[in-house]
């Protein structure tokens, strides 16, 4: 086993040194702050669906140039992927996808969510592949020791749900998986701040069909945003909405889309203030704030 993690550590560091060149040639952003920096409590960006594929170079360009205008950013205490991080959770994909975070390293946290093709898409092997996402998600920095898991950053919560089988449509969640998110946010709420759940499926999309399982438990408490993405929606007036009676954010594919029009490397920006958050959607390819999608929620 030892020699097993020392050779992937040597091919996480050859292409780490792969990923240098490509990254001297992308120009270096003009770098970007919050709205109020004095003010500000904690922030951090969400992006989702990068689906790095071991042959498709455009794929991999995008997603650089994405990393490389998150780490301008003057105020970015986090950085959050909400899963299908990989097209098909292989190790060449893997390596791609993570050294590149152990490279540039955008953000002094990082909180990453598997998606369903990071964990078997449908095809078994669920095991194998979840703890195939752990041993890289650790050696990027992200240390996650269960599937579901918190982390308490700058006093705010970060929760993460995952599903438990290599569902796609859906996120399976047990009974058990819902007491732990209960007890996690009955810690939370007495800090009476907001609190951010990240899930890849959306809140309503419940494998076993009961599509308020989950919305039933974020909808008893307060102050809660729940992010995800899975859809590959396109950023629209219902990617900030109520679902369920849960305030939900809906993260576009942050990289390269068949569908003409469709708008790449998408993804939103969230700044913490004593009593509000404000989300902003950025376009991180071309480095610019998307105009028409700022939301300010008082808490």
């Amino acid at each position: 086993m030892e020699v097993l993690n020392f050779a992937k550590h040597v091919i996480l560091t050859v292409f780490t040194l792969v990923f240098m060149p490509l990254s001297f040639l992308i120009s270096p952003a003009e770098g970007y702050e919050a709205k109020n920096p004095n003010e500000l409590k904690t922030s951090f960006t969400v992006l989702s669906d990068i689906h790095i594929e071991g042959n498709n170079f455009q794929t991999f360009k995008e997603y650089s140039e994405i990393l490389n205008d998150v780490n301008s950013a003057k105020d970015n205490d986090t950085l959050v992927f909400l899963g299908d991080n990989t097209m098909n959770g292989q190790h060449i994909e893997s390596i791609f996808f993570f050294s590149a975070l152990r490279f540039t390293k955008p953000a002094d946290n990082l909180i990453i969510a598997p998606g369903n093709h990071d964990y078997g898409n449908g095809n078994g092997g669920y095991d194998e592949f979840y703890d195939r996402f752990k041993g890289y998600a650790n050696f990027a920095g992200c240390k996650i020791e269960e599937n579901n898991y918190y982390k308490i950053i700058d006093g705010y919560y970060f929760i993460v749900l995952t599903s438990e089988s290599d569902s796609v449509n859906g996120i399976d969640i047990s009974d058990n998986q819902l007491q732990w998110l209960t007890s996690v946010l009955d810690e939370a709420s007495k800090e009476n701040k907001p609190a951010f759940v990240f899930c890849h499926h959306p809140v309503n999309y419940i494998e076993d069909g009961s599509d308020d399982r989950l919305s039933g438990v974020l909808d008893d408490y307060e102050n809660v945003i729940f992010f995800c993405g899975h859809t590959h929606f396109a950023l629209s007036e219902r990617s900030v909405s109520e679902v369920n009676g849960v305030l939900s954010v809906n993260i576009p594919k942050s990289t390269e889309h068949a569908v003409e029009g469709y708008e790449p490397g998408i993804g939103a920006v969230v700044e913490v203030y004593e009593n509000n958050v404000l989300l902003r959607f950025r376009d991180f390819d071309d480095g610019k704030w998307v105009e028409g999608y700022e939301y300010n929620f008082e808490f």
